[in-house]
């Protein structure tokens, strides 16, 4: 799984196309958050995020809004979507594949 900076840096990429719309206080306080996310849990994670903005529009208002008036991704549009979008490899899961890696995984690096 991705350390922090790790995270921070894949959550900045994922934020480029957006404008960067997250300080980087709330980037950082976003990769605390997503402890033990893989890198597809935080794409996953950024996707829904960015539906935020447009699940508070009515159908019309989606139909006849431009993209550029409707509202940018904030953090807790993040906030919202970590109840929905959960880390995919469980703790438990990762110290089995690290003791299986110990025991029956690559010795020669």
């Amino acid at each position: 799984m991705p350390d922090k900076n790790t995270r921070i840096s894949l959550i900045t990429s994922l934020l480029h196309k957006h404008n960067k719309p997250l300080t980087t206080r709330e980037i950082d306080y976003l990769a605390d958050l997503t402890q033990g996310y893989s890198g597809s849990d935080l794409t996953a994670l950024a996707k829904d995020a960015a539906l935020g903005p447009i699940r508070e529009l009515s159908p019309d208002q989606v139909r006849d809004m431009e993209a550029s008036q409707v509202r940018g991704i904030m953090l807790t549009d993040f906030i919202d979507s970590l109840k929905r979008i959960r880390r995919s490899v469980p703790p438990e899961t990762l110290a089995k594949y690290v003791k299986w890696n110990q025991e029956y995984g690559d010795i020669t690096s």
